[in-house]
């Protein structure tokens, strides 16, 4: 067994909780691999003496309760891990609004209470196979960290779509020094497997389509992907919901233990940042890797607020009790207004440059101090210096910073700082807890979440766009579209140096960072289908260093097949030659010269089979692919778009051996129409 007399320096990898115990695993700097248990006691607090928890009640304490905005008295509730699920259920039912922290699991309270995360540098005392010690000697924020020598195994499909519903050409597996490939997860694929996992030990396995099929296939044929003396995948059900009106689904999980495992195509951080997105996120969050990896950015700010409050001394409510305050009708169309809009004038438009407020909502939250907590305070209620907003009978703290503005600040910081050192996918990351942390000051479910807030930070948003338009205009420029944080003007025969002085004076009459995204050789606004005005965020360009910006065309649409995004990204790259590449494209498609794989158009499945009324594309594709869950995405071709026959109108790219030529033309015709420039 492991005994370590005095203190070692190692890396925190990953831990779990396993039956009454939570395991740690870690890494020395000479890659040694090792595992030790703990027998950390969760807790809870209790506003209420309750009989049956005296004998685990370990002193009681004083708390900052944000519903009461006071601090209050509170039990603290260690239990032993055996016992610990069992009694929360018991005082989740008969004790609701006096139960406090009782969202953190184990884990969580383990990695909160010893102010440890995920790669952290630490140092630890051992005996017997259990951590008796342990002490973070990094920071989480350091930039440059030092990183763990962990060795990485990748298993990717390759195939065209959804890797559920489509044909695998192969199987590419591949080391830190080697690639394999291989025809399908047969048994020559389970045995090279076994043998490479036996030689490269890898602690990250990387995979596409790992959490619904990969890691159970290996499972159920007996390979142990986990460390030896533990031979377990833990699975998590798959489960649709819905996001902003949308139906998504998200596959089972399959969590391994003493590895990582980390499905790309089922983690948001994976696709949009990559191992380095989620190893930041975890880090700032103390959220174990494996988690961290399949969290929303909803859901890691809610983990970095639930760390600042119980860092801060904060009460965590089990059931969130903050009311709505009554409004008028006359005061919510005053207040609820949302981002402002500017619509521009549709058209071609030259050098025109534009600017993005840094972070706008965050760095308003921030400045205002704006909170759940901070919100009307009786302190500042009768003060000169509480912070109004403007356009409301609101106002914020003075005197003591809320926990949002605590929770934004430190991710606002280094996001900053990753950006200044070039960290593109670590900042990106970041990015995206910052989006979210607005909307989650409006969310219904938010522990911390608070409506007015939410009305007050749009509100501030408002005053600073038009305090910019008046800069905008006061300096001779002429303001073209605006959009919540993002500015586009212009001045005949503007330098770069001319945009820069506009923008240092914006950031000194706004008191708000700004920053010159780039200067356009030619913008252009769509108009509507009607043609008659302007759609606000339907647009393309392209800046004078040769970078495309895109939104709201067929080129960033999701369900547009790849062939009409290389076609219009052609013509945006040839923009004087358009007719040429459209007259390219169209004998492209004549000649059958387009790989079908090119033609395949995408979309997500909404109901079931017996919910449609109409036996439409949608319906045939749920009973095509009756396998699929709704909120899935399927792909298929059009290969006879008049046949009254369902099953003769698409196919699935494995199936389909002609495609529709007129229908693909048409959508070729669109969108070219969308941004040829007349």
């Amino acid at each position: 067994m492991f005994c370590f007399p005095s203190k070692i320096r190692c890396f925190l990898i990953d831990s779990f909780l396993i039956n009454d115990k939570i395991f740690c695993y870690f890494i020395k700097e000479n890659g040694e691999k090792f595992y030790l248990f703990s027998e950390f006691l969760p807790f809870f607090y209790i506003s209420k003496k309750v009989s049956f928890l005296e004998k685990y009640i370990e002193k009681v304490e004083e708390k900052f309760d944000v519903i009461r905005r006071k601090n209050i008295k509170v039990y603290k509730v260690r239990v032993p891990l055996r016992y610990y699920s069992s009694i929360l259920k018991k005082v989740k039912a008969k004790y609701p609004d006096n139960i406090y922290n009782v969202d953190l699991n184990p884990v969580m309270q383990f990695y909160f209470e010893n102010n440890i995360y995920p790669l952290a540098e630490v140092e630890i005392k051992a005996e017997n196979g259990y951590l008796k010690h342990i002490e973070s000697i990094s920071d989480r924020y350091e930039i440059d960290y030092n990183y763990p020598p962990l060795s990485y195994l990748t298993i990717k499909p390759i195939c065209d779509g959804n890797p559920k519903f489509s044909k695998w050409r192969e199987i590419e597996v591949t080391t830190i020094d080697k690639s394999f490939y291989f025809d399908a997860l047969d048994e020559n694929f389970l045995e090279e497997i076994k043998n490479l996992i036996e030689k490269y030990d890898p602690d990250i396995i990387l995979t596409e389509a790992g959490d619904p099929l990969i890691i159970p296939f290996l499972d159920k044929n007996g390979i142990n992907l986990s460390r030896p003396f533990l031979k377990r995948v833990i699975y998590q059900p798959e489960r649709t919901y819905t996001s902003y009106g949308s139906v998504v689904f998200r596959d089972k999980i399959s969590y391994l233990i003493g590895r990582i495992h980390i499905d790309l195509r089922n983690s948001f951080f994976g696709k949009e940042a990559g191992f380095e997105g989620i190893a930041e996120v975890s880090r700032m969050t103390s959220a174990p890797l494996q988690e961290c990896a399949r969290f929303s950015p909803g859901s890691a700010i809610s983990n970095m607020e639930l760390r600042i409050a119980y860092e801060n001394n904060y009460l965590i409510p089990y059931q969130k009790a903050y009311p709505e305050n009554f409004k008028s009708a006359l005061e919510l169309l005053e207040i609820d207004k949302g981002g402002i809009i500017f619509y521009p004038e549709p058209g071609v438009y030259k050098n025109v440059a534009e600017f993005d407020f840094f972070s706008m909502y965050p760095s308003i939250i921030l400045k205002y101090n704006i909170s759940i907590e901070t919100f009307n305070c009786k302190c500042c209620k009768n003060s000169e210096k509480k912070i109004k907003i403007p356009g409301t009978n609101y106002y914020f703290c003075s005197k003591r910073k809320g926990l949002i503005p605590k929770t934004i600040e430190p991710i606002l910081i280094q996001r900053e700082k990753l950006k200044e050192r070039g960290y593109k996918y670590r900042q990106l990351a970041l990015k995206w807890m910052l989006v979210t942390c607005f909307g989650y000051l409006g969310y219904k479910n938010a522990k911390f979440g608070c409506v007015e807030a939410h009305e007050s930070t749009t509100a501030m948003a408002r005053e600073l766009m038009l305090k910019a338009k008046e800069v905008v205009e006061g300096e001779g420029f002429k303001f073209i579209h605006g959009i919540v944080d993002s500015i586009w003007c212009y001045k005949e025969n503007a330098s770069e140096k001319d945009f820069l002085k506009l923008r240092e004076k914006i950031e000194r009459i706004t008191g708000f960072k700004i920053k010159l995204e780039g200067i356009y050789k030619f913008i252009k606004f769509l108009p509507s289908r009607d043609g008659l005005s302007s759609v606000p965020n339907k647009f393309f360009g392209v800046f004078k260093n040769g970078e495309i910006k895109a939104r709201g065309i067929m080129l960033r649409r999701k369900d547009v097949p790849d062939f009409i995004k290389d076609f219009q990204l052609e013509c945006i790259e040839n923009i004087e030659k358009c007719d040429e590449v459209f007259l390219k494209y169209l004998t492209l498609l004549k000649e059958n010269l387009i790989p079908m794989e090119r033609l395949t158009i995408r979309r997500r499945l909404s109901k079931n089979l017996d919910e449609y009324k109409v036996k439409n594309i949608g319906y045939y594709l749920k009973k095509k692919f009756s396998n699929a869950n709704i909120g899935e995405i399927v792909s298929f071709v059009v290969v006879n778009d008049n046949s009254p026959i369902l099953e003769e109108r698409v196919k699935i790219v494995e199936e389909a051996e002609e495609f529709d030529f007129e229908y693909y033309k048409k959508l070729l015709e669109k969108a070219y129409e969308e941004i040829k420039i007349d």
